[in-house]
């Protein structure tokens, strides 16, 4: 049987059809078609389709947010749209745009207020580069009001707190029930929670907001937010940040989500031409089993942020602890006995790709 140091050197890159990785230019040199305020203008009206059930989600979805704003809006509170630039806030946000000259409000006497929503962003300090532009581009398109919100902490100092972003939420909670004593911890909830969340919900109860929208929609990590629609529903009180929740996206499907963009000609964020499945968190390691672990299309898409992970970061050992289960002391014994961490990363890099030895099809956080 070979040693671990043995199975990492032979270790071959990961192949699809042939094909290892993607052959395109930087993130941010890519050439696209530039017009009004500086980005794709939004069609109003898609290109024909034949998929009512879209159609339906769309009513339903514009519903869900008027339905939210009346509720929970007005008498001095506004709603806050969490907007991070990825797929699902940016059909989240074109929804939004569409629902104020929906006819429901036009006898509504408090549309002004209700309608005039904050756009928030949350700097992670984990963003693909471009990212802060293509959002203050986005939301001026809208001609919405941005409002940025930032964690109080690095990501280094989260993950020494409570583990480092792995797997995937649900995932990471059922590998640490199994192995524990190897000197890390892996925590996708509380990393989120810290650099996302709680930011976010802060700024909007600083603003005066009662209300956040959200893209979430059940797709990722299918168990904890199939059951958590069941239990609260579209809408519903969050009694830990003493705010009001709705998640009008609830039950959306990637393709729906990607019929929508194609259909309303949506701008999307650089780096989705470069393989990215999701936007902002870039160091996030949930999906790092799939094929289209993050940690590989980081690798294509910015080497230099890649690098800074692997191995400014000290993420590289990490990974490797829990793709082959053995405590990150062995493991970074076994490091350097075959010549270190930064000589494996410049010479052998697609070690760092997946945290499982043989990576499942697709990606799923």
């Amino acid at each position: 049987m070979p040693t671990i140091a043995e199975e990492i050197l032979a270790e071959t890159e990961y192949t699809e059809n042939g094909i290892i990785g993607k052959t395109t230019a930087p993130l941010g040199t890519e050439k696209t078609e530039k017009r009004e305020n500086g980005i794709s203008s939004t069609c109003r009206q898609p290109e024909k389709r034949d998929n009512g059930k879209l159609k339906e989600k769309e009513e339903q979805a514009i519903y869900d947010i008027i339905t939210a704003m009346d509720q929970h809006t007005g008498h001095g509170h506004r709603a806050a749209i969490a907007f991070s630039g990825g797929s699902d806030s940016l059909v989240l946000l074109d929804l939004y745009f569409r629902s104020r000259s929906h006819s429901a409000y036009l006898d509504n006497p408090d549309y002004a207020l209700q309608a005039a929503a904050y756009v928030i962003w949350i700097d992670t300090q984990m963003e693909y580069p471009g990212t802060r532009e293509f959002i203050q581009d986005t939301v001026q398109h809208y001609n919405l009001d941005l409002r940025i919100a930032k964690a109080d902490r690095t990501p280094q100092d989260q993950w020494r707190r409570t583990g480092y972003p792995m797997l995937g939420k649900m995932a990471a909670r059922l590998w640490m029930q199994k192995n524990k004593g190897l000197g890390f911890s892996i925590n996708v909830s509380e990393c989120c929670r810290a650099m996302k969340i709680q930011p976010a919900r802060r700024l909007t109860r600083n603003l005066g907001c009662s209300l956040q929208i959200t893209g979430q929609r059940g797709q990722q990590d299918d168990q904890v937010r199939g059951l958590r629609k069941l239990k609260d529903g579209i809408i519903f009180y969050q009694e830990r940040d003493r705010i009001w929740i709705s998640n009008p996206l609830t039950g959306w499907t990637d393709e729906e989500i990607s019929r929508y963009i194609k259909d309303y000609s949506l701008e999307e964020h650089p780096a989705r031409a470069k393989g990215a499945k999701t936007i902002g968190c870039i160091y996030c390691g949930g999906g790092s089993q799939y094929t289209n672990s993050g940690f590989r299309v980081l690798r294509f898409a910015d080497a230099a942020a890649w690098k800074t992970l692997i191995i400014d970061y000290n993420t590289g050992p990490i990974i490797l602890a829990l793709k082959y289960k053995q405590s990150l002391f062995h493991i970074n014994l076994i490091i350097e006995s075959i010549g270190g961490l930064s000589l494996l990363a410049h010479t052998r890099p697609w070690i760092f790709d997946f945290t499982r030895k043989t990576p499942l099809k697709g990606y799923n956080k």
